[in-house]
């Protein structure tokens, strides 16, 4: 059986490009008796006639216009190939899949992810947030490349980085009785509404750090997936939500809401980004962490 390899390829392309084994020869760093002998080698190994003499020249048969049609096709895929393998093993190329397990942090994240894929052309991002609360197992099986959470669970094998700094304050409209409060108590939420992400309320920091140590329930909870409508719901006064800082002062110049500190001391809470400890030597990946950490360092980004 015929066995087309690389090698005959090129030099079919080589020969056919330079109209002689003496040039061909030297393109390839052979000699012109080693070039010979390969292209008699390949007519007896793939059992077909590839080219006829005419004078000194070396013309394709039928066959050799075939062949080097299919070179021209699959050389360049060839040296693509070899190029993207080499990207992969560098950590220059890939898709960097991201989870989400935090519902506010869509937003943050939007404000890292755009600078960074400015600067690495080669890498694409993907973010999952069916992940959502369920972010570790998902690391662990390889399904996700970072994990975006709050509430990190350390193991030997993942390791989380604080990335960013926030507190979490209460939201009212601007018609809500606490608008002009410098801080609220557990007591003066038991009459309200609270809307929260779809969440169980033990993974809600306002109930696990602030209404439940006080023995204090809000008097209904409402579920909102979507930040926007969440917010579009309190600045029409149909309740309170607890969100980041930060988020509440990127959406006030399309909503009248006020940020109201959580307790005397507020609730504060950290970004985390996880990552499994066997991917320390991926480049874009590691390098993407530092950025989110420090967004003004443009050294961290050069691929």
């Amino acid at each position: 059986m015929a066995i087309l390899e690389r090698n005959h390829l090129m030099i079919i392309q080589e020969v056919a490009r330079e109209g002689s084994l003496t040039a061909a020869a030297a393109r390839l760093n052979l000699t012109q008796p080693a070039l010979s002998h390969a292209v008699r080698k390949i007519e007896i190994q793939l059992g077909v006639k590839i080219w006829r003499r005419e004078g000194r020249s070396l013309v394709l048969t039928q066959a050799g216009q075939w062949l080097l049609s299919l070179a021209n096709r699959l050389l360049p895929q060839f040296s693509l190939a070899e190029e993207r393998l080499e990207q992969f093993a560098n950590g220059e190329r890939g898709t960097l899949r991201i989870g989400m397990e935090c519902h506010p942090c869509y937003q943050w994240l939007l404000n890292v992810v755009s600078p960074y894929l400015e600067r690495w052309p080669k890498v694409d991002v993907d973010v999952r947030q069916k992940f959502q609360f369920g972010g570790i197992g998902a690391l662990l099986g390889n399904e996700i490349d970072i994990l975006v959470t709050p509430d990190p669970l350390y193991k030997p094998e993942l390791k989380f980085t604080p990335v960013f700094d926030y507190e979490l304050v209460l939201v009212v409209g601007s018609g809500h009785r606490l608008r002009d409060a410098q801080c609220v108590t557990p007591e003066q939420l038991a009459d309200e509404t609270l809307i929260t992400y779809p969440v169980p309320t033990e993974r809600l920091d306002i109930y696990t750090q602030f209404l439940q140590p006080a023995g204090i329930a809000p008097r209904q909870q409402k579920q909102i997936e979507t930040t926007d409508i969440m917010l579009v719901m309190v600045s029409h006064g149909r309740g309170v939500a607890v969100l980041p800082r930060w988020l509440v002062e990127e959406y006030a110049t399309r909503f009248d809401l006020h940020a109201i500190r959580i307790g005397k001391r507020g609730i504060a809470k950290q970004i985390f980004l996880g990552r499994r400890e066997t991917d320390e030597d991926v480049q874009y990946l590691t390098n993407f962490i530092k950025f989110a950490a420090s967004p003004g360092d443009q050294d961290v980004l050069i691929p």
